[in-house]
C-alpha cells in the first residue's frame, strides 16, 4: 500500500471510530449539581468533590458555585480528560458559548488546551481562539501510580452567563486514550443538560416536602450558623422517628453534628427542626454541604443535603462595566465596588486594587472603608483609565485588608 494512502486511511478510520464517542449520551449520576467549593490543589478527594459519572478509565466531577464551574477527574495513566461545556445549554452547535478544555499528564507535567466553538454561522461551525482571561480558568493536577488527579475550575462570565441557582448547562466529561482525535468542528456532541441546584433530597418519602427557612445562606467563620429545616407533610406520609444533620466533606469537623427526635406536626403539616453550631476558625472556606437523614419509624432513610457557605468577613462585589468596545483612544472607566459584611457587630477595614499594567487608577487604589452594622455595606467608588488600543481580556484584583487578614477578589474586563 501507498504510504501516503495507509495515513490517510488511518486518519479516515481513527475519526470514524471516534464519531460515537461524543454522539453517544452520556451518563450522570445525578442531573441536579450542588454548590460546593474544591481546593485547587492537585489532589482528588471524595470529600470535596461530588461525583458525576464512573467510567471504565476513571471517575469524572462537575459541581458549582455562584459565578463558577468546577470539573474532575481521575483518569488511568495515559488517558487524557476532555470537558465539553455548552454554557447556555442550548445545544453544542448552536452559538459560539460551547467550550472545550483538554487535559493530559506527560511524566509529571499536566498540560492543558482551550478551544471555543464558534457556531453562530450554523452552515460553518468553527474552532476559534477562546476569548477568556488565562486566569479564569484553574488547573491543577498530579500523578500517581494508579490513576492522575485533574481539577480545574471556569468562569464563564465571558459569555455573559454568571452560573446560579436554577440555571442549566450542557456538559459531558471524557476520559479518552491520549492523542485520541474527537472530529471536526462540524461533528455533533451529546451532553448532558445539568441544573445547578442549592437543594436536593434522595428517596424523600411519599407526602413529604421541605425547604431551608433562613436569612442567608452564608457564614463568616466568626460567628455561628443557624439552619432551619421547614418541613410539610399529606396524608400519606409515613411516621418519622428522628433527623440526623452532619456537615459533609470539610464542613464534617467544621461544624457540629447533632440527632434529634422528629418534632410532632402542628395544626397545618408542618414541622420545624432546627440546627445551630459554631463554626471553628480553622474550617476551610467556600460551599459546603450539610446533609439531614430523616429516618422512619419503619426504618427507611431520606437524605436531604442543602449547600452552606462558610464565608470570609466580607464579599467584594463589583459594578464594574464587564465588557467596553475597542478604542484608539483612551478611555474613562468608572463605577464601584460594594464591601458585604458576612459577620457580626462593626468592621473597618483598607480597599485596595491592582490594575493591569499600563493601566492608571484615579479612586479606588487605597480607601478607608466602615461598615457600621451586622451584615452591611460600604461603598468604595472605584475610576480608572484604560489605555488606548487595548484589547483581549483584563484582570483587576480587588483587596479588602481587615486587621491582619486580606480578602481577594478577581474580575475581568472584555475589550471586544
Amino acid at each position: 500500500m501507498i504510504p501516503g494512502l495507509a495515513l490517510g486511511l488511518f486518519a479516515a478510520l481513527s475519526t470514524q471510530a471516534q464519531e460515537p464517542l461524543m454522539l453517544r449520551p452520556p451518563t450522570v449520576a445525578e442531573p441536579l449539581r450542588l454548590a460546593l467549593t474544591p481546593i485547587f490543589d492537585g489532589v482528588v478527594m471524595d470529600q470535596e468533590w461530588d461525583s458525576l459519572a464512573e467510567t471504565p478509565d476513571g471517575p469524572t466531577f462537575f459541581q458549582w458555585e455562584p459565578g463558577k464551574l468546577y470539573f474532575g477527574a481521575k483518569p488511568k495513566p495515559g488517558f487524557d480528560v476532555i470537558l465539553s461545556l455548552d454554557v447556555n445549554g442550548d445545544g453544542w452547535l448552536v452559538g459560539d458559548d460551547n467550550l472545550e478544555i483538554r487535559a493530559k499528564m506527560t511524566g509529571e507535567q499536566m498540560e492543558a488546551t482551550i478551544r471555543q466553538l464558534d457556531a453562530t454561522d450554523r452552515n460553518g461551525p468553527q474552532w476559534v481562539i477562546p476569548r477568556i482571561a488565562p486566569d479564569s480558568i484553574l488547573m491543577a493536577g498530579k500523578p500517581s501510580r494508579e490513576y492522575w488527579n485533574l481539577e480545574g475550575g471556569f468562569e464563564p462570565f465571558i459569555f455573559g452567563k454568571n452560573p446560579e441557582e436554577d440555571s442549566r448547562i450542557g456538559v459531558r466529561v471524557d476520559i479518552v486514550p491520549t492523542g485520541t482525535a474527537v472530529g471536526e468542528a462540524y461533528m455533533p456532541r451529546s451532553l448532558s443538560l445539568l441544573r445547578l441546584r442549592f437543594d436536593k433530597s434522595r428517596n424523600l418519602f411519599s407526602g413529604l416536602t421541605w425547604r431551608p427557612e433562613i436569612l442567608s445562606r452564608s457564614i463568616a467563620r466568626v460567628d455561628s450558623m443557624k439552619f432551619r429545616f421547614n418541613f410539610e407533610n399529606s396524608l400519606d406520609c409515613p411516621p418519622l422517628q428522628s433527623v440526623d444533620i452532619v456537615g459533609e466533606g470539610y464542613a464534617r469537623d467544621a461544624i457540629s453534628q447533632i440527632t434529634v427526635p422528629f418534632p410532632s406536626w402542628d395544626r397545618k403539616g408542618r414541622a420545624l427542626v432546627d440546627f445551630a453550631s459554631d463554626i471553628k476558625p480553622e474550617a476551610t472556606p467556600g460551599y459546603r454541604v450539610l446533609r439531614a437523614t430523616v429516618l422512619s419509624q419503619d426504618g427507611r432513610l431520606a437524605i436531604i443535603r442543602t449547600s452552606i457557605r462558610i464565608a470570609d468577613l466580607v464579599d467584594l462585589d463589583s459594578f464594574i462595566p464587564k465588557g467596553l468596545e475597542y478604542s484608539d483612544e483612551a478611555r474613562v472607566v468608572k463605577g464601584h465596588v460594594t464591601l458585604r459584611s458576612q459577620a457580626n457587630g462593626r468592621m473597618s477595614g483598607k480597599f485596595s486594587m491592582v490594575l493591569p499594567e499600563s493601566w492608571s487608577a484615579r479612586k479606588g487604589l487605597d480607601e478607608d472603608f466602615l461598615i457600621y452594622h451586622t451584615r452591611g455595606t460600604a461603598r468604595v467608588p472605584v475610576e480608572f483609565i484604560v489605555p488606548a488600543g487595548a484589547s483581549g481580556v483584563e484582570s483587576i484584583l480587588l483587596k479588602a485588608k481587615i486587621g491582619e487578614k486580606e480578602i481577594t477578589q478577581r474580575v475581568y474586563l472584555s475589550i471586544q
